[in-house]
This record gives structure tokens, sequence and C-alpha cells, in this order.
């Protein structure tokens, strides 16, 4: 995007989504993967390379380091013990590709709505063939997607602004998942909170009952539980808890608030 569109589109008031999705693999997601999470971080662990501590829910690595989001997925899986997981957004597949190293005995599946990111997870991971598959959470909700006991997203309803989209991907999230629902996103770009309590107001969720925890991994990262049986963890209340004592932008917040404001939630009431 040229400066004088970067410009323009700080303006707007509606937004696209961050990326164009049909070129998102070529012109920046690859990349990143190379240039700032492989440069720094392990992001193909090898066998026995990742081990669960039950007593701690703590994850460590041999032989370097992992990206703290990806460690907070892990410790939480670890800590939840579901029987199958899926990524929405799973991209390269390499958190699925870890999960199933770290945890041979639960099912773990992934999503994406770009053929081009399913092609690079199968490149970088053979073994996933089977268990990667097209999924665009922001289409109305399929029964052909995998349902899974834990369903996450990792960066990825964070870049999602057009139209009411995001809040379908929320209530897609929910509604395919058994148990839990878990959030590792960039809490500034949306009003995670506000939205998923308004959609469950608003009767878009088929969960009888919802509970919202913050969770935080061991490196300090946080995100949202959504679980339909009471946890052990700090209950989420409010969009100015999940982002204390974090940096922010403002003028990302002003879009998370035009975001929120456009949605219409539940049916009209009779008088």
């Amino acid at each position: 995007m040229s400066l004088l569109g970067r410009l323009i589109y700080k303006t707007r008031k509606f937004y696209d989504d961050d990326f164009d999705w049909n070129t998102y693999t070529a012109d920046s997601y690859a990349r990143r993967v190379k240039n700032d999470i492989e440069s720094e971080f392990v992001a193909i662990a090898q066998d026995g390379q990742l081990s669960f501590d039950a007593a701690t829910g703590g994850v460590t690595i041999q032989n370097g380091a992992l990206h703290p989001n990806a460690l907070l997925i892990l410790e939480m899986i670890g800590q939840l013990q579901p029987k199958s997981v899926h990524e929405v957004g799973c991209g390269g597949g390499d958190h699925v590709a870890n999960g199933k190293t770290l945890y041979p005995a639960i099912r773990f599946t992934g999503g994406d709505r770009g053929q081009t990111q399913l092609d690079m997870a199968v490149q970088r991971h053979p073994e996933l063939a089977d268990c990667v598959g097209l999924q665009d959470l922001t289409m109305p909700f399929s029964h052909h997607w995998p349902r899974a006991e834990l369903v996450y997203s990792q960066a990825v309803l964070m870049h999602i602004h057009t139209a009411v989209s995001h809040f379908v991907a929320l209530a897609n999230m929910v509604n395919s998942a058994d148990r839990f629902v878990l959030l590792v996103e960039n809490v500034q770009c949306h009003n995670f909170v506000a939205d998923i309590n308004a959609l469950r107001e608003g009767g878009h969720f088929n969960w009888p009952e919802m509970n919202m925890y913050l969770v935080t991994g061991s490196t300090g990262t946080r995100g949202i539980l959504l679980s339909k049986e009471k946890q052990d963890f700090p209950l989420l209340t409010s969009d100015a808890q999940l982002r204390e004592g974090a940096k922010y932008s403002k003028r990302r917040v002003v879009r998370a608030d035009e975001d929120s404001a456009r949605a219409i939630f539940g049916p009209a009431k009779a008088g």
C-alpha cells in the first residue's frame, strides 16, 4: 500500500481487513515467519525437545525458546487436557505440528481461508496433509468444519475488520467448540470482552453456559479463555482488565470501538 493509501486508510471510519488474504502468504506471512519468528525462536520443535510439567502447568523447550504466544497455547492445552484441538487460521501449521509433537494422544486439526497458507503448512509439515483444510471463519457456520473440545486462534481475529466479520468469526469459534475457546490476539485491535458478552447476550452462541477467564503464559503473555465449565483462573470482566499495564495505540482502540459499534445483536423484541 502506498504512503498516501496508508494515510487515507488510517482516517477511514470503516475498515477492510489488514491483509489481502489471496496474496497474504507471498506478500507478508512467509517473510514474517522467516524474519520475525525463525530468527529468534524455535518454530518447529523436534521429538523430545518440548516437555509439559503438570505440576507447574508450564512448557519447557531444550536448545532454544518458543514464541510467547506459542508457549501460552501449548501450556493451556497441557493444563486443560482436551481430547481434540482445532486451530483457526493455522497458517504454516507450526502450532498444530508442535502440539502433535508434545501431546501425541490429542487429536489436532487446523483450518485456514488461504490455500497458499495450507500449501505452506504441508510443505513445512508433510504429516499435516490430512489434518488441515480450507475454512473461512467469516462465512456462515458450516457443519462440515471440524469440531474439537478446544478451538483457538493466534493473531487471526485481530486482523479482521471488514463489516461485522470478526463477530461472525467469534460466534463460529464458540459454536464449533465442545468445551473451550482460547484467543491469543492483540487485545487493542478489538474490544474482545465486550464483543463476546454482546454476542452471548444476543443469543449468538449455542453454549448454555459460558465462563470467561484471563489466562497468562509462563512468560507473561495474556489470553482469553472461554469455558463451558468453571475453571480455576481469574475471571475476565472487561477489556480494561485485559489491557491493564499494556502499551496500546490510540488509533487501534478507536478502530476497535468503531468495529464494535457497527454490530446489531440478537432479534428485535416485540413490544
